[in-house]
């Protein structure tokens, strides 16, 4: 699906991240890594610190604490919203939706719209494209967009390809209508067929978990899961992003009647920083205009990294100019592929809280 919006922005953006950080260095001893080879990977990978969140913390949970913050800060009222968007792979539990559970804890009118998208690292592109949709409808109202992952209570331990980058994280991006606002270009595709690249095996109704599914096995490269663990083929979901991403973003550029000189940021989900500097590298676009250092800070929070990118580069993207061109893509579970692009406005509320978290050890 390739298309576009008018008079459509995001107006704010709030992340919610775990106050509980840890360090790759430190995580030694569940790898099985020699302290060359640790350091090694740190160097090539980017591996660093992450955010993590406490077993049993929710999605739903991160994305009230923040609503109350910006309820607090005075960012919109509770009369004013007409929609909540959630996108997650991790949603609290199979009924009720994270959306509702969201909307339950305020005081939002009955009419508030209220969708849960199953959707990972492509989520945020996914969850702003539905949300154009739905602000055409909402007689002015706005929409908050919730998107983020706990997937690091889902990922093994001693999982030694994706425990190293695995973060937690929540983002509120509020979206509304605006008078005269520009055009804005989205393009979706799905590559069903390549679906089960990345995959929880256990825990849905297929195979629901037992005492055996619980059982962690090694694989043939010394990573141990379970069949309730996150699984992916590493080398096939590289691929994909190497080689389709660039096509959906150059048919989206094609298609808006630009050229990707036009592009002043690209805004990508974060997976590593390996993956970025390949992608740029493919694009033929300098890394300085593609920031790849969210990993290292706070760890691949699935959906939420874009919004994560915005947080802590906003400053650095308005320095000179009040508004950018800029394109947001991401690429994930399903196997999913987005891109927007749009003219984005410096954001006058755009910040970082962390989650107070409770029995921490």
């Amino acid at each position: 699906m390739v298309t576009k919006f008018q008079n459509k922005a995001i107006t704010a953006n709030l992340v919610v991240l775990p106050s509980k950080e840890v360090d790759f260095m430190d995580e030694a001893s569940n790898y099985a890594f020699s302290e060359s080879q640790m350091k090694k990977l740190k160097k090539v990978m980017g591996f660093g610190t992450r955010r993590i969140s406490i077993p049993g913390e929710t999605v739903s949970e991160y994305a009230i604490y923040g609503i109350k913050q910006m309820l607090a800060d005075g960012i919109f009222k509770e009369e004013e919203i007409g929609a909540i968007i959630v996108t997650t792979t991790s949603p609290d539990q199979f009924i009720p939706p994270v959306s509702n559970i969201i909307q339950g804890a305020f005081d939002f009118d009955l009419d508030t719209v209220c969708i849960d998208i199953s959707q990972g690292c492509c989520g945020f592109v996914v969850g702003l494209t539905y949300a154009f949709m739905t602000a055409e409808h909402l007689n002015g109202k706005k929409v908050l967009l919730v998107a983020g992952d706990m997937l690091t209570q889902r990922v093994s331990t001693r999982d030694r390809a994706s425990r190293p980058i695995c973060g937690d994280g929540v983002a509120i991006s509020v979206i509304e209508n605006v008078e005269n606002g520009q055009t804005i270009y989205a393009s979706l595709k799905n590559m069903g067929k390549e679906c089960f690249a990345v995959q929880i095996p256990a825990g849905g109704t297929k195979i629901p978990i037992t005492p055996e599914t619980i059982k962690e096995e090694q694989d043939e490269f010394g990573n141990w899961r379970g069949k309730q663990h996150l699984v992916m083929e590493g080398d096939k979901v590289f691929n994909i992003i190497i080689n389709e991403t660039p096509i959906v973003m150059e048919e989206l550029l094609k298609y808006a009647g630009k050229e990707i000189t036009d592009i002043e940021y690209f805004l990508c989900h974060q997976s590593s920083v390996f993956t970025l500097k390949k992608l740029a590298q493919r694009l033929g676009v300098d890394q300085s205009i593609m920031p790849n250092n969210i990993v290292p800070k706070y760890g691949n929070s699935s959906s939420a990294t874009i919004p994560v990118t915005l947080m802590d580069h906003h400053d650095e993207i308005f320095a000179e100019k009040d508004e950018r061109q800029v394109m947001f893509a991401a690429f994930g579970t399903g196997m999913a592929l987005g891109a927007v692009m749009m003219n984005l406005k410096k954001l006058d509320y755009c910040k970082m809280v962390e989650y107070p978290h409770k029995n921490v050890d």
